[in-house]
């Protein structure tokens, strides 16, 4: 449980944390390269995932401008009856957790593997931990005002990359366009990028915190389109300096763009990617964290805050008996299976089911 009136948050601290939120898969390991079509034309894929992504979403979106004033969990209790709602609660608890342990187990694999490689998995997981309990013990307006600062720095320096890597670009890396690619493989590429759009769930508890809850379809529709496009901005120039080839076999593409990049006598910029990206996925981490407590408090009927230690100290035994025992973006599988199947579940198949029970029930709820 949270005090909604002292979190309140702006339109333009929301926009910036969900469009955040959503760059940072991109800018870590860029997915999309090895999604269908998997060749030139996966740009235009993930362009395409923009109208997919909304259309997706609207069942989730639609219920939550019916209750504005509640977040999820709240209205999958008064949707599902409380039962059923308290089992819906624990299947999106776990699913922000589940998401919460990727992100931190993915910021310390690069870290080991690109700043720190003799530095212990459980010092670097300690040191993430303790900073992102403490952001998030803050509160979500405090979160907010991070991400009014931080958002801003991150995309200057991604376009002040993207511009300083100008002469490395090989435009014919692009071509030919769509001649490799079916109507249908670019769909089903658009298709399994929407799907994993976490981030919804995250708008959907912050939507009661909006001081101006008719704010929520317009950041919805503009944090879809604005990280997109920034994500597009991002694959065009590392496939036109690496190539889609071996942009598909890197764990870390766009790293490696922005290593290929000289100025001078100046050879790479990746100490200026890096400090971008620990911000951005610090303030990433920290919010989920936030939400995947605010989830257990509603479940609980407790406040939030005596979670966060807890669930602090669950992520770092987690993510340390992981990241001892393999890598996850070295190897996918299961992994990249789970999150489709978790992202299904969470963003498309509850919503739709409470969307129908709510039209049964229209009457009575309104």
């Amino acid at each position: 449980m949270e005090n909604t009136k002292i979190n309140k948050v702006s339109y333009n601290q929301v926009l910036l944390l969900i469009v955040l939120y959503r760059i940072m898969v991109g800018l870590t390991y860029m997915p999309a390269v090895n999604t269908t079509p998997a060749n030139q034309d996966v740009w235009i894929a993930t362009l395409l995932s923009i109208f997919y992504t909304i259309l997706f979403n609207l069942p989730i979106i639609y219920l939550s401008n019916k209750f504005n004033k509640l977040n999820l969990l709240e209205i999958t209790e008064k949707i599902m009856g409380k039962f059923l709602g308290k089992i819906i609660g624990v299947i999106y608890f776990i699913t922000f957790l589940f998401s919460n342990i990727i992100f931190v187990g993915t910021l310390v694999e690069i870290l080991n593997t690109a700043l720190f490689p003799v530095t212990p998995t459980w010092f670097t997981t300690l040191i993430i931990m303790l900073t992102c309990a403490y952001i998030s013990s803050r509160g979500l307006r405090n979160i907010g005002r991070l991400g009014e600062i931080i958002v801003p720095i991150v995309i200057f320096t991604i376009f002040l990359i993207i511009i300083l890597g100008y002469k490395n670009y090989n435009i014919k890396e692009l071509l030919p366009v769509f001649s490799d690619s079916t109507f249908g493989q670019i769909n089903l590429g658009a298709i399994n990028t929407s799907m994993k759009f976490f981030d919804i769930l995250v708008l959907v508890m912050i939507t009661p915190n909006l001081e101006n809850k008719k704010d929520l379809n317009r950041i919805f529709v503009k944090s879809i389109v604005y990280s997109i496009l920034i994500v597009v901005g991002c694959i065009i120039p590392t496939q036109m300096t690496v190539g889609i080839e071996l942009a598909k076999h890197m764990n870390f593409p766009f790293l490696t763009f922005t290593r290929m990049i000289q100025i001078g006598e100046i050879q790479g910029f990746d100490l200026l990617y890096m400090i971008c990206w620990i911000m951005g996925n610090t303030t990433k981490i920290s919010g989920y964290l936030y939400f995947t407590t605010i989830t257990l408090g509603e479940i609980a009927n407790k406040k939030n805050q005596i979670f966060i230690i807890p669930i602090s100290i669950i992520m770092f035994v987690l993510v340390t008996i992981l990241k001892d025992s393999r890598s996850i973006l070295g190897v996918p599988q299961p992994a990249n299976t789970v999150i489709s199947v978790v992202s299904i579940t969470s963003i498309i198949v509850i919503p739709s089911v409470m969307l129908i029970v709510y039209f049964f029930r229209k009457k009575r709820l309104n």
